[in-house]
């Protein structure tokens, strides 16, 4: 850490300002010493010092202890005291520096701990991330090399709030009937709190008495039959700018128009509804839709999101080409963008209207497999309107139960024209 080559420092400086009092000392305690009295202590420390016959003076441990117990106020004192502060504060260093490696030496390894699990986590959250960003990457190539039909009616299912339809359980719950007191308005409150201190509100309502005791008067009476007649003329006038009024005042002039009230359904029934998904979808059903007409299979053709109204008509058309053994050639070559014409309403149901062209080959054959109408290289580009509408279609689920679910249905179906494409 950052504080520990500071605490270093701190050991180091104290030793050497304990070393340099001690020879301070020691320098100021021979500057003291007179001549004389060196003399008399170096003769001293040499007769003590000489060996003598009759003691063991010159024995190791003599001689130890002689040194040890030198004199008080002399140099060799004060180097011991020196010495001995030395050592002390050796000890106290070594001590510390190795608290301080085994510190040091914990926090290296919970820093190294911390830096592994840090790595391991980062490594963790980018592997999740790139894992994301590939399955996202995936789907999208997977939409992209769909039909878009089949891609617009995916993405619908997957989006966040899908519902599949599907019947729905009956509620089993209570039907009793609570009361709830409703919560008064602050302006409110505060109007009772006055009346009820004041007296305002006995006020207030003999006046709204007296003026209903007004409407049995005569002349309020004959007021009233006056206003009503006006009010008659006005309703029964044929004069154009009473009619122009009347729309202004009765909303008409800004009233909501077919296509709005028509989009405002949509969104109520089918609340995740998108215009261009939805016009990729009707594209996708349209070779289903033409195909099996044309090959005259009444049973693909009721599988298809065709209404009642349409089946009888387009049954009947098959009918007649069964019965004059007749085949039309079902190929589609080719088959255009589709358009937006309108959106309205239909018979309190939501209808939108588009437009397209494909190009078709107009050749009718006999049972005998002869050319009767067309020929093989006529391709007429044949021009459609249709007309998808919002219906409630009942349907039965795996487990026998019957439900409904609002669905689009080709309601109308028009041959606008065919013209001939140049070879």
């Amino acid at each position: 850490s950052s504080e520990q080559p500071g605490s270093i420092m701190s050991a180091l400086r104290h030793l050497a300002r304990r070393c340099a009092s001690s020879l301070n000392a020691t320098r100021g305690l021979a500057t003291k010493t007179s001549p004389k009295g060196s003399g008399k202590t170096a003769a001293k420390a040499a007769a003590s010092a000489s060996p003598s016959s009759d003691d063991d003076s010159g024995s190791p441990d003599h001689q130890e202890a002689a040194a040890g117990t030198a004199e008080d106020g002399t140099i060799g004192a004060e180097a011991d005291k020196a010495a001995r502060a030395a050592k002390e504060a050796a000890e106290s260093f070594t001590r510390w520096a190795k608290g301080a490696g085994a510190k040091l030496g914990d926090g290296a390894a919970k820093a190294a701990g911390g830096a592994k699990s840090f790595s391991e986590t980062a490594d963790k959250r980018s592997g999740g991330l790139m894992t994301t960003i590939v399955n996202a990457f995936k789907e999208e190539y997977k939409l992209a090399m769909m039909d878009p039909g089949d891609a617009a009616m995916e993405r619908r299912k997957s989006a966040p709030g899908y519902v599949a339809p599907g019947p729905v359980d009956p509620y089993e719950g209570t039907t009793a009937v609570a009361l709830a007191e409703k919560k008064k308005s602050r302006f409110r409150a505060a109007w009772d709190s006055v009346s009820e201190k004041t007296g305002l509100g006995a006020h207030v309502t003999s006046v709204f008495s007296k003026l209903e005791g007004l409407k049995q008067t005569p002349a309020y009476k004959k007021g009233e039959e006056m206003l009503e007649e006006a009010r008659e003329r006005w309703e029964t006038s044929d004069n154009p700018m009473v009619h122009r009024i009347q729309d202004i005042t009765e909303g008409a002039f800004f009233a909501e128009t077919e296509q709005a009230e028509a989009y405002r359904a949509i969104q109520q029934r089918v609340p995740d509804f998108n215009m261009n998904g939805f016009i990729a979808e009707v594209r996708r059903d349209v070779p289903k839709v033409l195909g099996a007409y044309l090959k005259g299979d009444v049973e693909a053709l009721e599988r298809c999101a065709v209404s009642k109204e349409m089946l009888e008509r387009m049954g009947g058309q098959m009918k007649l080409w069964q019965h004059e053994g007749q085949f039309v050639d079902p190929r589609m070559l080719h088959l255009s963008e589709m358009e937006l014409v309108e959106v309205r309403m239909l018979e309190n149901a939501p209808m939108i209207v588009l437009t397209f062209s494909c190009q078709q080959i107009n050749c009718v054959r006999n049972k005998d497999g002869e050319i009767v109408e067309g020929a093989e290289d006529d391709i007429q580009s044949v021009h459609y309107l249709w007309a998808m509408q919002l219906e409630d279609v009942e349907y039965t689920h795996s487990d026998g139960r019957k439900y409904t679910a609002p669905t689009w249905q080709l309601r109308e179906m028009v041959l606008r024209g065919m013209m001939a494409v140049a070879a």
